[in-house]
């Protein structure tokens, strides 16, 4: 097994003294600031050029300063034509050609639709649409062919566009009865013993409506009874916890579900907090 040797005093190095650290092996006192010699642990180091440095002493890289002589402003200046050139060259041949848009729900949006009016447009379908509605049957048409029924003069038999919908004569075709619905009430039922002893025919009498099932009523919210207060003390003094299983109350608070531990302490609630815990049974008194 090869010797470990500290890479700042050159010494062995034994495992419990070990650090290893940028690329390095280090005793832990000899894990110094490259500049300063402070100490240094593995989280207030900076390695640079595999060196320790404290944070104070740390190399900071700093930009060449170079003379601004008449050679170095023509090169730039060439850079600068150079860039100009190319930048007209790219756009020349950029001419004529599509651009990409990025793809966002707007630009798929508008797509869409423009290809739906495409395809009306492509399939006809507008005209095929004033074509059929041209050779739709009107209301006068459709009596005059004999698609009207005898007493039902306000019923409309073919259906009409969206904007032909009058809600007036709607409302006044539903308060109007139907040849249907006279037919039905119309109905009459005849009984053979009573036509022969020439009694008139009896009107249909539709059957009454049946009573609605019996409910029962709602079942009332559960009341929990009142919480015991079970023995109460009156607190004659102010007192502060001392402990974490105390509690603090003040002159005059009362204490309830109280439990006697022994001859100087108690248990219970203070009713003004609702703080559960130990408290000196000398500060209160029984009420």
């Amino acid at each position: 097994m090869p010797i470990k040797k500290c890479d700042k005093c050159a010494k062995t190095v034994y495992p419990t003294e070990e650090l290893k650290c940028l690329d390095k092996i280090w005793h832990r006192m000899c894990f110094k600031c490259t500049s300063c010699g402070m100490t240094l642990t593995m989280k207030n180091y900076k390695g640079y050029d595999k060196l320790p440095y404290c944070n104070a002493h740390y190399p900071t890289t700093k930009h060449t300063a170079v003379a601004d002589t008449p050679f170095n402003r023509r090169v730039a200046q060439n850079k600068t034509f150079q860039s100009n050139i190319q930048y007209h060259k790219e756009f020349e041949e950029s001419k004529g050609h599509k651009i990409s848009v990025a793809d966002d729900p707007e630009t798929q949006r508008i797509k869409q639709m423009t290809q739906n009016v495409s395809d009306v447009a492509y399939h006809k379908d507008m005209e095929k649409k004033e074509t059929m509605e041209q050779r739709r049957p009107s209301e006068s048409g459709a009596r005059n062919q004999g698609y009207a029924i005898p007493g039902m003069a306000g019923y409309r038999r073919q259906p009409g566009s969206l904007a032909e919908y009058d809600p007036l004569e709607r409302q006044a075709q539903a308060n109007q009865p139907s040849p249907y619905t006279s037919k039905i009430q119309s109905t009459q039922v005849y009984n053979s013993h009573a036509s022969s002893q020439g009694r008139a025919p009896q009107q249909y009498q539709p059957p009454e409506p049946a009573q609605p099932a019996y409910q029962p009523p709602p079942p009332q919210a559960y009341q929990p009874p009142p919480p015991q207060r079970g023995p109460v003390f009156k607190a004659l003094y102010d007192y502060t916890a001392a402990d974490s299983d105390e509690v603090s109350f003040n002159e005059d608070d009362l204490i309830i579900n109280t439990t006697i531990i022994d001859a100087g302490w108690m248990e219970g609630t203070v009713e003004r907090t609702g703080q559960h815990g130990m408290l000196p049974s000398n500060y209160v008194e029984s009420v």
